[in-house]
């Protein structure tokens, strides 16, 4: 069976279902579970044993929905796991391969990183004290584990030495190129990450390593100090291009685009490795330029060198920023200014054109990461005053975002493909920072970069000025084009990357931040003082009004301490008895900036002139407002950080004190532990902000200003059970409403279980009409008719007659489209006899239509 399965791995789609469905009947999976769990080695052989484990291997490599049966069988994990920590050669190999399949389900990843003793075995199994058939399928399990950025985490906190230590191994080995393959490809993707492995690479002498791959050979203790001068390097490599060199350079790339500030590569003489990878690295970039049309170089010679170098004149570390810059330059007067005419007169051809029908996509995106790498290197003020590259970027950039491009790395170098072999479910994927788009990051790297280091010249007209980058006359021309289509891109489901590069870009021109529907609420309290606690005194004795549920979430640093909140002295009554903090802020502080800083703060953007940048970035420094300070600070975007969304859901968690000043009760009798101080309330409920509340909900502020009773309560019962309270509150906080994701645990829940899921949707809905909530019932509809497409059957119809019940008719309708094919098996099962007339006619209806559409059968 194992071998038929594996031959049909490349069949259509249509037989892969026919086969899984032919599993699914005679109970494959069980019953190769049930063989495992009951093996023996007393009564059955050792090729009993490992033949099933190939098997159960294959079908949860090619058909994910076989995956949860597994992880999610504790007894069998336990086996697998003796199995795994047996000393028999040929059994740890095949489980390690059946864990790889299992990986490809981020739950089952989860399952194994959760196993301490397992992952310490893996980890040891990647050392030289195994065989490298063994060594290899660790590293093959540890290429899955190391997917996401929560999986690298996880196997890196606790296993970074013995990994790192069986990964330079590997990639040491002499005589076996597919270990040293393996290892190159684990350490490309432990590196995408920053951590404190990053050091513990460094400290293994990665540099040696990456060296001794390009040469060709292992540097031994008595050739330590024999090293290949730049030009003999560069002609090995380019010469001599090996299929293992791309790795060489993402490896290099990553490791230094995270190096810190303080790190010193280079010690006691001992940095000859790194200077000569960075030369070859260069010389290889400045030959591309040179020979770029035609190009001689393969694409996977190319792109690695070039994103290296790159990745090292944007690294923070000011020895190899420096060193990249140095090298660049002494080969940049070999192409002449006449070079850069030429690179950017091919960008202006590409703009007389959609760059989506475009010949060459490639040539397009090696032009961009040229010009960076240029910008990066030297300025070019003449050249650029004379041309116009902002222009022609811009058009590339709203090209890109118009026609949604996707570029990845992966479709430009084969070197990666191993990435994604293997059909995942279950998963978030760690995707390059770069994103899906690769043309559009490199032409906003290559914008930002020419802009920043634009001064006192209109970007425009080349007019001269005193301050700034556009003059007034451009100024409302630029901003109506251009800047609103990079605000409008900060809503699209772009990567973290691109986005703060977006971001970066308008901030030089004062609109820091990203304006955001939550953020545009909560910008109301900005001048509402009837729920403010919270009072700023200036030396110049101004005072300011401000509510510690918005500022406690956003920017702590302008509290006081815990301790002084807690305290009697902080704490006084205003003039209308209501109990507020008072904060003295510093004599340096000034008012107009601390008004920007609280703008930022609630509402997650704002405008800062060129005459108020110095106070404001000075202040936000204080504040520990890191993305904004560095966005006046005109730096560079740190590589693979995270673009910060408006949120305020800390404010919800259990802190010391939450400055909580209401309760939403759920309709429920569960009993729920409170992690609050001193709460006493056993039924599910939270903790909340009215500021925060009234602010999206007209219902709320309506109520709470009313003077009735309830307006006084500290507590409001909410006519929801606690899975929509629990979506509700989210939705308040961060101004999205909880998904279930649709993955195998989905799949795999009980009929009751998808209803109650289903059922919160449907309460949701109902209370956004009577509470004037925006979006929820909207939003609410959405998230239903996603889950109803692979919900049960009988979940289907008990949430149709609910909602039904509570007047939600789309989501009726929603429902009802889900089950109408269904309608005869439905019928004759009786399971339609909770539903009463009406909605048996709109199911019997939708049936006639879906039948008429060339659907159904009898």
């Amino acid at each position: 069976m194992n071998c038929i399965l594996n031959s049909l791995v490349t069949a259509r789609g249509s037989t892969h279902a026919e086969i899984l469905e032919t599993l699914e009947r005679t109970n494959a999976v069980a019953s190769i579970v049930s063989a495992l769990q009951s093996y023996t080695p007393d009564v059955h052989p050792l090729s009993y044993l490992t033949e099933m484990i190939s098997l159960l291997r294959t079908i949860l490599w090619i058909w994910p929905s076989s995956r949860y049966h597994v992880w999610s069988n504790g007894n069998l994990m336990g086996k697998l796991a003796h199995y795994c920590l047996a000393t028999e050669t040929t059994v740890v190999a095949k489980v390690l391969r059946l864990y790889a399949a299992l990986a490809l389900c981020g739950h089952g990843a989860m399952i194994l990183l959760k196993n301490k003793v397992l992952m310490a075995k893996i980890c040891e199994l990647v050392g030289t004290s195994h065989p490298s058939s063994t060594r290899i399928e660790a590293f093959k399990l540890c290429h899955i584990l190391l997917r996401s950025s929560k999986g690298c985490s996880q196997l890196m906190t606790s296993r970074c030495q013995p990994i790192v230590e069986g990964i330079i191994d590997a990639m040491r080995a002499k005589d076996d190129k597919l270990l040293v393959t393996e290892g190159c490809r684990t350490a490309l993707l432990v590196l995408r990450y920053a951590g404190n492995h990053h050091q513990c690479f460094w400290s293994n002498a990665i540099d040696k390593v990456l060296y001794s791959i390009l040469t060709g050979r292992c540097l031994s203790s008595h050739q330590s100090d024999k090293v290949l001068c730049d030009d003999e390097l560069f002609d090995m490599v380019s010469k001599n291009f090996m299929d293992i060199h791309p790795y060489v350079w993402d490896i290099l790339g990553y490791l230094v685009v995270h190096c810190t500030e303080d790190h010193h590569p280079v010690r006691k003489g001992k940095g000859h490795s790194l200077h000569a990878l960075i030369s070859c690295a260069c010389l290889l970039a400045t030959d591309v330029m040179r020979k770029s049309s035609p190009m001689t170089l393969s694409k996977d010679v190319q792109e690695p060198a070039l994103r290296a170098v790159l990745m090292m004149l944007l690294s923070p570390n000011g020895y190899i920023q420096y060193e990249a810059s140095f090298k660049l330059s002494e080969g940049l007067p070999y192409l002449g200014d006449g070079y850069l005419n030429v690179l950017l007169s091919s960008l202006e051809s590409n703009t007389t054109r959609s760059v989506a029908t475009s010949f060459d996509s490639f040539k397009i995106m090696t032009n961009l990461m040229n010009l960076a790498c240029l910008v990066l290197s030297r300025p070019y003020h003449n050249l650029l005053n004379k041309r116009n590259p902002i222009d022609v970027l811009s058009i590339i950039i709203k090209e890109c975002l118009h026609n949604n491009i996707h570029i990845t790395r992966s479709k430009v170098t084969s070197h990666l493909h191993f990435c994604f072999e293997g059909s995942s479910c279950c998963c978030y994927l760690g995707e390059e920072w770069e994103g899906e788009n690769i043309v559009l990051y490199y032409g906003l790297v290559g914008l930002f970069n020419l802009l920043r280091s634009t001064t006192l010249v209109c970007v425009q007209c080349k007019r001269k000025l005193d301050v700034g980058i556009l003059c007034h006359d451009c100024r409302d021309q630029y901003t109506e084009d251009f800047l609103i289509v990079l605000q409008r891109a900060l809503s699209q489901s772009l990567s973290s990357g691109p986005k703060l590069y977006i971001a970066h870009i308008l901030s030089l021109f004062g609109l820091c931040g990203s304006p955001s529907k939550l953020g545009g609420k909560m910008s109301s309290a900005l001048d509402n003082n009837d729920l403010a606690d919270l009072e700023l005194l200036l030396s110049d004795g101004e005072s300011i009004n401000a509510h510690t549920a918005i500022i406690s979430a956003r920017c702590p640093k302008l509290l006081p301490s815990v301790k002084c909140l807690l305290g009697s002295d902080e704490k006084v009554k205003d003039e209308w008895g209501k109990s507020v903090y008072r904060v003295q802020m510093s004599d340096r502080v000034d008012s107009h900036a601390l008004k920007k800083i609280l703008e930022y703060t609630y509402t997650g953007f704002v405008m800062v002139g060129d005459d108020i940048v110095k106070p404001v970035r000075t202040l936000a420094k204080y504040c520990h407002l890191k993305p904004l300070a560095e966005m006046l600070q005109k730096e560079q975007p740190r590589w693979n950080s995270d673009y910060t969304r408006y949120d305020l859901t800390v404010a919800l968690g259990p802190v010391e004190h939450s400055f909580s000043d209401i309760i939403l009760e759920a309709q429920s009798n569960e009993e729920m532990k409170c992690d609050h101080g001193p709460c006493q309330l056993s039924t599910p409920h939270v903790h909340s902000h009215k500021t925060v509340l009234i602010m999206s909900c007209d219902y709320l502020r309506a109520l709470f200003r009313s003077g009735m009773h309830e307006s006084f309560s500290d507590v409001i019962r909410v006519p929801l059970g606690w899975q929509a309270l629990d979506k509700l509150v989210h939705w308040f906080y961060s101004g999205e409403l909880p998904s279930v994701a649709l993955d195998c645990r989905w799949n795999n829940l009980s009929s009751d279980e998808q209803r109650s899921h289903l059922n919160a949707y449907a309460e949701l809905s109902s209370l956004a009409e009577f509470w004037f909530l925006e979006g929820v019932k909207e939003e609410s509809l959405s998230a239903a008719s996603s889950l109803l497409g692979s919900s049960t059957s009988a979940a289907a119809v008990e949430f149709v007659a609910f909602a039904a019940n509570l007047g939600q008719w789309e989501m009726v309708e929603a429902g009802v489209r889900s089950v109408a094919h269904l309608y005869p098996r439905l019928r004759d099962s009786g399971r339609l006899e909770r539903l009463d007339e009406e909605l048996l006619n709109m199911l019997r209806t939708e049936y006639v239509r879906y039948s008429q559409h060339g659907g159904g059968g009898n």
